[in-house]
């Protein structure tokens, strides 16, 4: 019993703590119909980071989607919600948009539900990880799906493996692979696989 109760006890906790840090992602379970593949040609530059900006390169990314010239490097230098270590959870990026005049929405869905919010035209920043056996987290700008690959903005240079001639991706990602990156769950935070944020203007 005891160990149930340290069990429970630690979930509430974490659950607590990480809807402090990152909020609480709202299921999207909206159905409808949407392209069997769509990518957004918005004119765009796609920007490498250094360090652990991937949360100020996507939003970068998404504010210049709208129109707004925004550098990674300058958004991360006062980012919202960044921590000692230099990380920024999902919280940071919704703040920081919110400021600047734009609506978030932090859903956990699936790969079909995902498709269809791309597919308003819109970046959507997606919470993956950096490798499919790693726990290090990343942030990216997802632009464009067909029936087998996922396209990205990826701002890591050495996970970019394909050159777009409008510069709108650099980065595809088969959906079974994109499955194993999205699958982030780990002790820490046990709820947050499957999550992206959605943006309007």
């Amino acid at each position: 019993m005891a160990v149930v109760n340290t069990i429970l006890l630690w979930l509430v906790l974490t659950t607590v703590f990480n809807a402090y840090l990152m909020t609480l992602p709202r299921l999207d379970l909206k159905k409808g119909e949407f392209p069997e593949k769509f990518q957004i040609y918005a004119k765009n530059r796609i920007d490498i980071q250094e360090n652990f900006e991937c949360a100020a390169f996507s939003t970068a990314y998404v504010l210049r989607h709208f129109g707004i010239e925004a550098d990674g490097f300058e958004i991360y230098d006062n980012f919202p919600s960044k921590l000692k270590t230099g990380y920024v959870y999902p919280k940071g990026i919704r703040t920081y948009l919110k400021q600047k005049g734009f609506k978030t929405i932090y859903y956990k869905g699936n790969i079909s539900t995902l498709k269809r919010q791309i597919s308003k035209g819109n970046p959507v920043i997606v919470f993956i990880k950096v490798h499919k056996k790693s726990n290090n987290l990343h942030f990216v700008p997802v632009i464009g799906y067909d029936k087998d690959y996922l396209y990205i903005a990826e701002s890591l240079d050495y996970l970019v493996n394909c050159k777009d001639d409008n510069n709108i991706y650099n980065r595809k990602v088969s959906i079974d692979e994109f499955k194993k990156l999205w699958n982030i769950k780990n002790l820490r935070i046990p709820f947050y696989s499957n999550t992206y944020i959605t943006i309007e203007g």
